[in-house]
């Protein structure tokens, strides 16, 4: 017996011990949430696991005084990059840094430099101390540190500082932000592990924006990829390339020159073309006559059979949208020896904010289009799939060129009635799928360019938007300083250009399927604060006094129990 019962109680300790080391090896965790915020994408989890070398990541959001807002968004990036060390183990590590606390001053000048030349800016946050509202600036940004060197990467997809005042704005851009962090980080992690970059080359031949024009996007898009120009006319072919882009061609492309456009897409390259089809000369929008749009001859006469061939075409007008608009700002006289500069509403130019439902636009800030026209899709040889990215507001009209534009248009009211019968006007495709060379019929034996002819493609991707000026960054004539791509000077409003050609390169150059982690919908559920204000006292008293009527009733019940188990029958005494 007594043999029995120490086993029994070494068996106890034994088997514990033996559960604890199972759990420690076979480690798992069930997502039981409804939007799945916990699960990260099969894509996420291959890199992860397949990392060669230590990633160290360094969380610039930290602080006592963090806003609830940002706390919540401090603690959701803490959550992601616990998930992403079960997969990387111990080649990736994390810390939470508040760049404000850092003593060394040479140490903390380099930092904001970096900050500044990365195009992070200082969000401004409400702090309320002791009953007193201050406020503070912090920067919401990740520095991840590899074997290819460092990276700094923005958490936030919008710049913050235009809703600071605005607590639903800034609630739901905060949780865009929650819905992308995985996206952002592994994207991140994936630009310092990759040995060899994808090449992309910026065409040029034909007119297209000058290189000081598409700075900013060519020196954004160089943090990951290597970026070449290309004078086509004087190239041979565009081998060795992954990926072209042809911002705003004016001119006509030879047919040698389309011949190397077809071939390099039949070859599985992926193309970007952002085109106008008319010309307007804004600085005459101001005179008496106007500006009238001029098409843009040779280029249409030679590249609209091109286009047609993949299924798309250009239309010969200016889309005019009085929901979703810009503002422009025209010089209309002098006021104390300078220059007087009237901003108005301004429906030739589109704060495009009608997405399609895909991953290169899912969670995307308004983009910015100047005299955009419409896109028509046709058929097609070959296996093509067309995919809307982006259109006008159901308030919107096209006119057909020739197209008389004045800038008394912007003084006058529009007649809504004519424009609550427009309709929705895309301005974007993506074409994927299996393309048919334009020359497949053309081509003769006897041509020289017949022994490496490819007439159908292997699977690729095209990329057409119908705004020329798409990629175009402005310059400041003074200091020729270059502007940030999609910045509206006259607004102040930095527009989401950028972070779409970052999202749709990504799309079409990363065979991993990181991009798809932007799919990942998180609900936001805010409180009423209207109820929360009235029902406060209430509230308070509850979750207070709850807990010690439970402590009550629980001792009552226990006494009851104990003396009815334990109580002795009174017997009495004869």
């Amino acid at each position: 017996m007594l043999k029995r019962n120490l086993l029994k109680t070494i068996a106890v300790p034994l088997v514990l011990i033996a559960l604890y080391l199972i759990s420690q090896s076979f480690v798992f965790r069930i997502d039981l949430t409804e939007d799945k915020r916990y699960t990260i994408s099969d894509a996420t989890k291959t890199i992860l696991e397949n990392l060669e070398e230590e990633i160290f990541v360094k969380i610039y959001l930290e602080g006592e005084n963090l806003p609830a807002s940002y706390r919540m968004f401090r603690n959701a990036i803490a959550e992601h990059l616990q998930e992403f060390k079960r997969y990387a183990g111990k080649k990736l590590k994390f810390k939470f840094i508040d760049p404000l606390t850092i003593k060394s001053k040479a140490e903390k000048d380099t930092l904001f430099k970096n900050f500044q030349q990365n195009g992070i800016n200082p969000t401004p946050v409400a702090v309320y101390k002791e009953g007193e509202r201050n406020e503070k600036f912090i920067f919401p940004a990740a520095e991840i540190i590899g074997g290819q060197g460092s990276l700094f990467v923005s958490l936030l997809n919008s710049d913050m500082r235009a809703v600071a005042v605005n607590e639903d704005l800034e609630a739901r851009l905060l949780n865009n932000a929650i819905e992308n962090i995985e996206y952002t980080l592994i994207e991140g992690i994936y630009q310092i592990i990759q040995k060899k970059p994808k090449r992309i080359g910026f065409i040029y031949g034909h007119g297209e924006l000058p290189p000081i024009f598409v700075s900013d996007a060519a020196q954004t898009l160089s943090q990951k990829y290597e970026i070449f120009p290309v004078d086509l006319p004087q190239s041979p072919s565009l081998d060795g390339l992954d990926a072209i882009i042809v911002a705003k061609p004016t001119q006509g492309f030879s047919d040698d020159d389309k011949f190397k456009l077809d071939q390099f897409i039949m070859k599985g390259g992926k193309a970007l073309f952002f085109v106008d089809a008319l010309d307007i000369r804004e600085d005459s929008i101001n005179t008496p006559r106007g500006a009238v749009s001029i098409p843009y001859t040779e280029f249409v006469e030679s590249m609209t059979e091109f286009f047609f061939n993949y299924g798309v075409r250009f239309n010969m007008n200016f889309i005019e949208d009085v929901q979703n608009f810009g503002i422009i700002g025209l010089v209309v006289g002098e006021y104390g020896g300078k220059p007087k500069i009237e901003t108005l509403p301004w429906r030739h130019y589109l704060a495009i904010r009608n997405f399609y439902t895909h991953p290169t636009t899912k969670n995307l800030e308004a983009l910015w289009g100047r005299y955009v026209s419409s896109l028509d899709t046709v058929a097609s040889a070959g296996k093509i799939k067309k995919i809307p990215l982006a259109s006008s507001s159901p308030y919107s009209l096209v006119v057909a060129y020739p197209v008389i534009i004045k800038y008394d248009e912007a003084r006058q009211n529009p007649d809504m009635e004519k424009y609550k019968r427009g309709k929705p006007y895309t301005l974007m495709y993506l074409l994927e799928g299996k393309f048919t060379s334009l020359y497949q019929k053309r081509i003769l034996p006897s041509d020289p360019r017949y022994k490496n002819f490819i007439p159908e493609s292997q699977p690729t991707k095209i990329l057409v938007c119908a705004d020329g000026d798409f990629l175009r960054n402005s310059v400041n004539a003074k200091t020729k300083q270059i502007l940030p791509l999609g910045y509206d000077k006259f607004t102040g409003v930095q527009f989401a250009n950028k972070q779409f050609l970052q999202n749709i390169l990504s799309y079409m150059l990363d065979e991993n399927g990181i991009i798809l982690s932007r799919n990942k919908e998180i609900m936001l559920r805010p409180l009423d604060k209207k109820k929360l204000q009235n029902q406060r006292t209430f509230w308070q008293w509850f979750n207070v006094g709850l807990p010690v009527v439970f402590l009550i009733i629980f001792g009552i019940a226990w006494n009851a129990w104990r003396k009815g188990k334990y109580a002795v029958p009174f017997k009495e005494v004869v």
